[in-house]
């Protein structure tokens, strides 16, 4: 798709602007009135008079889907298009929507004297107001919202130039019972944020949480678009890395938010990887009894792991994410731009937690995943926003069966037993936790062959795309001995045993397996070494 989609009511500028934002794209323009009534052979308003406005939208439906199911176009639709759910659906499906407003009194001196527009007869002004007020709140659905009071088209066209990106976006519907949200992917997504605040009607603070690196990188930019909205927005840092996912930490964010009065009128933003993510979530968990949280990964690991499912948490001297709650956001814009300064080990060692996405759920991801490896190891841009995409749904897939984790859900820990004891072995932040889940995936193949869960074929086909991504590589400096020990603290031991997700073929895993003491540790020594 990729298509920049114009909403919004008649005479708001979408068959002005259009033509010139398409031409600065490069891209065609399509006016879905006029693809209508070359479809049907004649102007709208007959159309109107001889169907009625009901067989008006059905062809504008039809046209529509035929349309948008082209790329890379500027593409206008009638005002009343967005209103049908169907409709909306596929303006939205992996294409920008700008909505154009203007005042009511501006649309009617536009508008006044028009005669080829059936549902402004016979008083203009009084239609305008009657369905404006039907309209409008979709048009604020939006992922940009521009006003066209007083401005030339040809300004509106160069502001929305600079602000889309030119490569494509998709949406990721994660539908967990009660608080469904979406994952945006793609490049460019600063302005969504502000409309999603909008639209999600936060009138108080915004506390923006994030670290000093990613602040410095990316925080007045987003500072200057929620200020710019009108949105009263304050900054609040906390340590980098697992440092920040501490009691004291905590403890600062909810001085900030009481000094900032942040209510449930308000709400926060996680901007970082994933340990600015875990304690600011929780923060918001617990701030109020739960507040409004928008995540915003800046890392690689982030984006397709602890964004994802409203896992929020802190660590304690006795075990990682001990205290912590459930809590989803109201949405999780992972905007590929904030990648192109990670650093390449950590960008490798995110893949670890892709590659385990296809491993558990999806094997036909993994073969794409092996085929498309040189090209993703490169960040070529198509091909990684594939990949974030493509491991997002399937942790969204698993997430919206098992929201707090009673079943199914377990499979995403899959890597994650050892991962854990060893960042919990070797103090946390000394391992990135990519690498230690790629250890902790190796780990677990290897029990599930001595388990004779799996053939020894299924772990070398894993350990192979492991080590091919850059992971796997030289061993942690860590005793079995001391793993083992870390291992009776994890939070999945009950009556001290250990429960593991165990591989049974590439894309299945099984989860909540007990296994025998001994073969636990001999998958350990073999692995990890002594």
């Amino acid at each position: 798709m990729n298509n920049v989609v114009l909403v919004g009511f008649m005479g708001s500028g979408k068959s002005t602007v259009g033509p010139i934002l398409a031409r600065l794209q490069n891209r065609p323009f399509i006016d879905l009135d006029d693809e209508i009534v070359k479809d049907a052979g004649r102007p709208i308003a007959e159309i109107f008079a001889q169907e009625g406005e009901d067989g008006f939208r059905k062809r504008e439906s039809r046209m529509l889907q035929r349309t948008l199911d082209q790329d890379d176009c500027v593409v206008a639709v009638g005002g009343g298009a967005p209103r049908n759910g169907v409709n909306w659906e596929l303006i939205r499906k992996g294409n920008r929507v700008v909505a154009l407003t203007a005042e009511p009194a501006e649309l009617a001196r536009r508008l006044n004297g028009s005669t080829d527009r059936p549902l402004l007869q016979p008083d203009a002004s009084t239609a305008i107001a009657s369905l404006l007020q039907d309209r409008i709140q979709r048009y604020f659905e939006a992922d940009l919202v521009v006003s066209t009071d007083g401005v030339a088209p040809e300004v509106i066209a160069r502001r929305l130039n600079d602000r889309l990106a030119s490569s494509g976006m998709e949406r990721v519907p994660i539908e967990v019972p009660g608080s469904p949200h979406e994952a945006s992917v793609g490049a460019r997504l600063r302005p969504m944020i502000v409309s999603t605040l909008i639209r999600l009607g936060i009138s108080g603070t915004v506390v923006v949480v994030s670290d000093r690196v990613v602040a410095e990188a990316h925080g007045a930019v987003l500072m200057d678009e929620l200020t710019s909205a009108g949105i009263d927005a304050k900054l609040h840092l906390v340590p980098v890395g697992e440092a920040a996912k501490a009691m004291d930490t905590l403890a600062e964010i909810y001085e900030a938010l009481a000094a900032a009065s942040v209510d449930r009128a308000g709400a926060l933003i996680a901007l970082g990887g994933g340990a600015v993510g875990d304690v600011a979530g929780f923060a918001a968990a617990t701030w109020m009894r739960g507040i409004r949280y928008i995540q915003v990964p800046t890392t690689l690991l982030a984006m397709v792991d602890s964004s994802i499912g409203g896992k929020t948490a802190i660590n304690l001297p006795s075990g990682k994410n001990l205290v912590g709650a459930v809590h989803q956001p109201s949405a999780i814009f992972c905007d590929l731009d904030n990648l192109a300064s990670l650093p390449d080990d950590e960008y490798r060692a995110a893949l670890a937690e892709i590659i385990k996405a296809g491993v558990i759920a999806d094997r036909a991801f993994f073969d794409w995943l092996s085929a498309n490896l040189a090209a993703l190891l490169g960040r070529e841009p198509s091909v990684l926003r594939k990949a974030v995409v493509r491991a997002i749904r399937i942790k969204a897939r698993v997430v919206a069966s098992d929201p707090y984790e009673t079943g199914p859900r377990a499979i995403l820990n899959y890597g994650h037993t050892v991962a854990h004891a060893l960042e919990r072995a070797m103090g946390y932040g000394q391992l990135r936790h990519g690498e230690a889940v790629a250890w902790g995936m190796a780990v677990a193949a290897r029990l599930s062959v001595i388990s004779m869960a799996c053939s020894a074929s299924a772990a070398e086909l894993q350990d192979s795309l492991l080590r091919a991504s850059g992971l796997l590589g030289t061993r942690p400096d860590v005793r079995v001995a001391d793993l083992i020990d870390a291992l009776r603290h994890d939070k999945k031991t009950r009556e001290g045993r250990v429960y593991w997700v165990l591989l049974r073929d590439i894309g299945r895993v099984e989860y909540g397996r007990a296994v025998n003491p001994g073969a636990a540790e001999a998958a350990l020594a073999e692995v990890m070494g002594a």
